[in-house]
């Protein structure tokens, strides 16, 4: 059940992008999903342990009692009803956080949410003591829009006739869709701020218009970064505008910070940036995480939760995404560009990517291909960082969503293989080809398997990636029917990958003693063999040595200028 404000204008019966809050409702008490412990317990306390003489060691009572969250299947539907409300919550509206209700028969539940988990109150019964739901819906509805999660940084705008059609036609954006206004920070650390006149000035932040960005169709875990195109009023020009959710700790830089570093040692097929920041002056930081100590929380704490601050930047040159490529040639020169890129990054200043996706890499008005997304980044020295798992899951290697594998840490390897899985999903999904709808589904299956988070908050998964890499030739390219030119260069990358996964490949690399050439596992230490391989086959497509086939003459679907 949905609540509204009064002047509302929803779309349908319920509409996740108008609602200010919702009640679930479950009729029977046993669809309750969490167990509640006894009263007034302190969870941080210590209990020693029954065989103390023989493993003197200390356990909190979050480990005595029963788990908060029980696995039966009437629980683990409800908490699936909750989880998928809150990411359509999350991902249709501009949001620092929200609030629900819970009923299961004569009992309620207080819900707080937000991008960093969730916070359940105590159940008690509303058939008994209606008194602290009708307080909550009071404050509920007498609450400021901040109060209730609001993200007031963004604002419905309208402009003036002369300039709106204009506008909407740069952006792509139809006459009826709405338009919003953003603020970014301004980027004090590179300049100081000017005005329009080049005149010192004592603005903090920018105003940009824009569009409501496209829904995810993924966990709130994943609805961390959005991307898209706004106009900058002062510039009257497009420009590209960045919103994340980023890891709030000392040692985890900015991506403001990234950008100036990559550009002030003039790393190549970089994004200019123009100026961006934290948002939180404007209270954009999540919560949940300071919680997850205190005393009356029961849930054993065997993640430790970190902060997250909503981070907004601005960036020119980015024209449009990697899936609007309009021929092999450029397809290749994007992905050549990509990684070099990267391995400038990486070899001059020590930084792994750690987020290869489709969406970081973007294209320039020329072709050209742009490495973004640097919000994710580590010194590849950085050994504690390192071990935290980031990045784009679909896209992210076998190697690190493998429950067995001992070290979980972030090496260039996984970023190269990041790479072949854009490559494969890009071109299986938007290069024409013969494949027919079964083995092209069961290809596009390897990026969209299920998977599960384990207790140290570790997403498990990826047995598609390791089975086709550990034997390319029997599980992969039995489906590709593409250009026998890509389908070359595919076969000669995958061909690098089975030594992470194919136990015989190991086996011979370890009693192979001839020292005058390079392991399997050499040529992933380095970009010198991928980037060998793409440049090469790029240089041929420059060259013209097969078709270069606008790919939108074989698609009857509508393009606008940004391929959004």
């Amino acid at each position: 059940m949905g609540l509204y404000k009064k002047d509302n204008a929803r779309i349908g019966v319920t509409d996740m992008s108008a609602m200010e809050a919702w009640i679930i409702i479950k009729p029977s008490m046993q669809q309750d999903p969490f167990i509640d412990p006894p009263p007034n317990e302190d969870f941080t306390a210590p209990i020693p342990c029954p065989e103390e003489d023989l493993l003197p060691y200390w356990d909190t009572k979050r480990d005595y009692y029963p788990p908060f969250e029980p696995s039966n299947k009437q629980s683990i539907s409800t908490r699936a009803h909750m989880v998928a409300c809150i990411n359509a919550f999350f991902a249709t509206q501009f949001r620092r956080f929200g609030f629900s209700v819970l009923l299961c028969g004569s009992w309620a539940r207080f819900l707080y949410w937000d991008r960093s988990g969730a916070v359940v109150s105590r159940r008690f019964q509303y058939t008994a003591n209606f008194t602290p739901l009708a307080e909550f819906l009071w404050r509920l509805n007498h609450g400021s829009p901040g109060d209730r999660g609001v993200d007031v940084s963004v604002v419905p705008v309208s402009l003036l006739e002369s300039q709106d059609s204009t506008v909407r036609e740069l952006l792509g954006i139809g006459s009826s869709d709405p338009l919003y206004g953003y603020i970014v920070p301004v980027d004090t650390a590179l300049q100081k701020p000017k005005d329009a006149e080049g005149r010192p000035s004592s603005t903090t932040h920018h105003f940009y218009v824009g569009p409501r960005p496209a829904q995810k169709q993924c966990s709130l875990l994943e609805q961390r970064t959005r991307g898209f195109h706004v106009w900058d009023l002062t510039q009257k020009r497009v420009v590209f505008f960045k919103e994340t959710w980023r890891l709030d700790s000392p040692g985890i830089n900015t991506e403001s910070a990234v950008y100036r570093k990559l550009h002030s040692h003039r790393i190549p097929n970089i994004p200019t940036f123009e100026h961006g920041g934290d948002m939180s002056a404007l209270g954009t930081k999540t919560i949940t995480h300071s919680f997850s100590k205190a005393w009356w929380c029961c849930t054993p704490n065997h993640k430790a939760h970190l902060p997250l601050v909503q981070h907004r930047i601005i960036l020119r040159d980015v024209e449009r995404n990697l899936s609007t490529f309009k021929t092999p040639k450029e397809f290749l020169t994007i992905i050549k560009d990509a990684l070099t890129a990267h391995r400038e990054a990486y070899e001059y200043l020590g930084l792994l990517h750690r987020n290869i996706s489709m969406e970081n890499i973007g294209v320039t008005s020329e072709g050209r291909g742009l490495l973004m997304g640097w919000e994710c980044c580590s010194l590849k020295s950085h050994d504690e960082l390192l071990e935290i798992q980031m990045g784009n899951i679909p896209f992210m290697s076998g190697a690190l969503l493998d429950q067995s594998t001992q070290v979980k840490r972030h090496v260039l390897a996984d970023d190269l293989e990041s790479f072949l899985h854009v490559m494969m999903y890009t071109i299986a999904r938007y290069l024409p080809n013969t494949m027919d709808i079964e083995k092209k589904n069961a290809l596009l299956q390897i990026f969209d398997e299920e998977y599960v988070i384990d207790k140290g908050g570790r997403a498990i998964g990826g047995s598609r990636k390791r089975e086709c890499l550990a034997d390319p030739q029997s599980h992969l390219f039995k489906k590709f029917t593409v250009l026998p030119e890509i389908a070359t260069l595919l076969r000669n990358l995958c061909d690098l990958f089975p030594i992470r996964y194919n136990f015989w490949t190991q086996m011979i690399e370890l009693h192979t003693q001839d020292t005058r050439f390079k392991t399997p596992s050499d040529l992933l230490a380095c970009h010198g063999e991928m980037m060998a391989l793409v440049r090469l086959w790029a240089t041929a497509s420059e060259a013209e040595e097969y078709p270069d086939k606008d790919i939108r003459d074989f698609y009857t679907i509508t393009w606008n200028r940004y391929g959004f």
